[in-house]
């Protein structure tokens, strides 16, 4: 794991990933240009993440109450740039305007939403409704399926979990961040979707294939510019 050149950490803690198989024509004109859309077996991919951020820093700082800890719903897709796999941000969503507000500067799609979690003997309960959207998304969901593991190279799980460089736009340009951290250990999850009117695609249905992971550390590099 690379860490030199990070300029914040955090923990990302409950993190339920849900898992959609699209058509490519379902999600290739959502994102840019210059991207490639990353497919397993000539499937496209979408998934929904609703966490947990905790101890936020930046370097050579110490956590900062009341900046350190918030809620966050992400909406991705994957792609390539130049044989380099990532993923593409449609939205993420979070319940701390300081956070909105600097990862907008930074150019990542960030918007403010109200977002409560409940947990209750591994039990959970994600609600999200976007402020200046109509979006919701609301799901339960518990961890099954025994201790957390790594997943196989090569495995439909890899290709989805092991994902470290993302992809945004700033105007005309293609931004690339990288995101540092230990392989993923996730176990299955059984889950209930009650609103989810966030997605960008409407049809999305039940997921597919959903994975459960209790903590992971991670460490998040500067945006930088990279050729369309």
């Amino acid at each position: 794991m690379l860490k030199m050149g990070w300029i914040m950490k955090q923990t990302w803690e409950y993190v339920l990933f849900s898992h959609w198989n699209l058509e490519p024509e379902q999600v290739r004109d959502l994102i840019p240009a210059e991207l490639e859309l990353d497919l397993f077996d000539g499937k496209a991919w979408l998934t929904m993440l609703p966490f947990k951020v905790s101890h936020q820093r930046f370097r050579l700082l110490p956590e900062i109450p009341f900046l350190n800890r918030y809620l966050e719903l992400n909406v991705r897709t994957y792609v390539k740039h130049r044989g380099k796999t990532g993923v593409y941000f449609f939205s993420l969503d979070a319940n701390h305007l300081p956070s909105v507000l600097g990862a907008r500067i930074a150019s990542l799609p960030y918007r403010l939403a109200r977002i409560s979690m409940v947990e209750q003997d591994q039990q959970f309960a994600f609600y999200c409704q976007q402020v200046f959207d109509n979006g919701e998304f609301s799901v339960l969901y518990e961890p099954v399926g025994g201790p957390a593991t790594t997943s196989k190279l090569g495995s439909l799980d890899h290709w989805l979990l092991e994902r470290y460089y993302l992809f945004t736009k700033l105007g005309p340009l293609l931004l690339q961040g990288r995101i540092s951290h230990e392989s993923w250990r996730v176990c299955g999850a059984n889950i209930k979707i009650l609103a989810n009117s966030i997605s960008p695609v409407a049809s999305a249905g039940e997921p597919q294939l959903v994975h459960f992971s209790p903590r992971k550390e991670a460490f998040i590099f500067p945006l930088k510019i990279v050729k369309g």
